[in-house]
């Protein structure tokens, strides 16, 4: 990046992401066949993302929620207080971008993510800024009421602890520094008693992870959904791959005081095996939504985030067991959302909605099928199929999701269409009328994928 370190000091200050300046020096060739991936796609998305959903001091927003994070609509305009999960996908495509830097010698942009690492995460962890906002921002929906565990993330709604359980995961590993894994290890904890409850034995059997806390008493907070198994799953399987990877002195010095000594790959496949059996379906590759408030009865749609997440767990099962039922499972999981057509019309992911939550989705498929694209003990065809259909989303996303200047240099944000601009996805309805955070993660997810999915050829 052309930006100076004074330059980027004084964003870090005011609010910006990285340098303007910076970006529109940078030659876009993104209308040629070989898309510039990293010096103009994912530098756009990421810094975009950053210079118009991050939230720092000095952007008129005091005293509410904490200055560092992510808002829900450009510049605050859509700020609302359920803000809690998307914190963790945001951070998600930081933490690509701070890595991409890495691998790029790139020492500014790689000082300005870590920079929003420790405002947005670890500080508030170390003041214990993260408890004292319970019920606005981070431990929203009245979770006080149900920790009875230290963690700062601790929250109502068990899916959205799973997210933010799998960032401080990737913050660990990106950075070093242990107070991501302690709060990881004290999320978790939480997670696994929302585990096979027995309040809940009637809806889909015994076993499965329930959606939300304190509502036991509700067809609601007794629902079985897939995004609250599937990340679950993953969370316990990256849990494993960590203390698997690091020194066991090193490891018990990075866990906190009253760590439970969790068998993480037992758990994974205790929750795999219940999902298999109850949202799975093996004939097609379809993963079901959830268990309806009606018992026993699975919901008929299908989300792209819960194919990605459900075929992510068997992936990474598969890797660290070698049985062939969780690769087969993955690729049939995949293979079904890039070809049904209830998920993919004319060659691209369907717009899953404009809304807060639902527009995250396709970002989170496209994370987890990269890892199983870039998985040489896969066969090739299949990852081939796979990899060339992330690809044809990528290049639609960025030379026909994106409005265009004078000069021909990509303007404006995504969308959840990725073959509309915003002028044309703005014809949909009101919905579409101002960007949302969820519409620039998934895509930036998206083109900071392609820095690092390989061709399988």
């Amino acid at each position: 990046m052309n930006h100076t370190l004074a330059a980027l000091a004084l964003a870090l200050l005011l609010g910006p992401g990285i340098s303007a300046q910076a970006r529109s020096s940078r030659k876009n060739d993104d209308r040629k066949a070989s898309v510039s991936w990293s010096a103009a796609a994912a530098d756009y998305a990421t810094t975009t993302l950053a210079d118009n959903f991050w939230r720092v001091p000095g952007n008129g927003f005091v005293g509410k929620q904490p200055p560092y994070h992510f808002t829900n609509g450009v510049k605050g305009a859509e700020d609302f207080s359920n803000n809690y999960w998307p914190q963790a996908h945001g951070m998600d495509v930081f933490i690509d971008a701070y890595l991409r830097a890495q691998r790029e010698g790139d020492s500014e942009a790689e000082a300005f993510y870590k920079e929003c690492f420790d405002k947005g995460y670890r500080d508030p962890i170390g003041t214990g800024e993260v408890k004292r906002q319970t019920g606005v921002l981070w431990t929203s929906y009245g979770m006080k009421k149900y920790a009875d565990i230290s963690a700062s993330f601790g929250n109502q709604f068990v899916d959205d602890m799973e997210w933010h359980a799998l960032t401080l995961i990737r913050l660990y590993e990106a950075t070093g520094e242990a107070v991501y894994l302690r709060e990881a290890q004290k999320l978790y904890a939480q997670i696994w008693k929302a585990w096979d409850l027995p309040a809940a034995r009637d809806v889909g059997g015994s076993g499965g992870f329930i959606w939300c806390y304190g509502k036991e008493d509700t067809a609601q907070g007794l629902s079985k959904n897939a995004c609250s198994n599937a990340p679950g799953c993953l969370a316990a399987i990256r849990l494993h791959e960590v203390k698997r990877r690091t020194p066991a002195a090193r490891y018990r010095a990075d866990s906190h005081p009253d760590y439970v000594d969790f068998d993480y790959l037992k758990n994974a496949e205790t929750v795999y095996e219940w999902m298999a059996r109850e949202l799975f379906d093996r004939t097609t590759g379809q993963v079901y939504g959830s268990f309806s408030q009606k018992k026993g009865k699975m919901t008929a749609y299908s989300l792209t985030y819960d194919q990605g997440t459900f075929l992510g767990a068997a992936h990474l099962l598969y890797r660290y067991t070698g049985k062939k039922l969780y690769r087969d499972d993955a690729l049939k999981a995949a293979l079904y959302t890039i070809t049904h057509p209830g998920i993919t019309k004319g060659g691209m992911l369907r717009d899953e909605g404009a809304g807060g939550d639902n527009s995250f989705f396709k970002g989170i498929f496209i994370r987890y099928a990269v890892e199983l694209v870039n998985d040489r003990r896969i066969k090739r065809k299949p990852r081939i199929q796979l990899y060339d259909f992330i690809r044809h989303q990528a290049e639609t996303l960025w030379t026909k999701g994106l409005g265009r200047d004078a000069a021909g240099n990509p303007a404006g944000f995504f969308t959840p269409d990725w073959s509309l601009d915003q002028e044309q996805a703005a014809r949909k309805g009101a919905e579409y009328q101002k960007p949302k955070l969820g519409w620039q993660v998934s895509g930036a997810t998206l083109l900071e994928a392609m820095n690092v999915m390989k061709d399988p050829r």
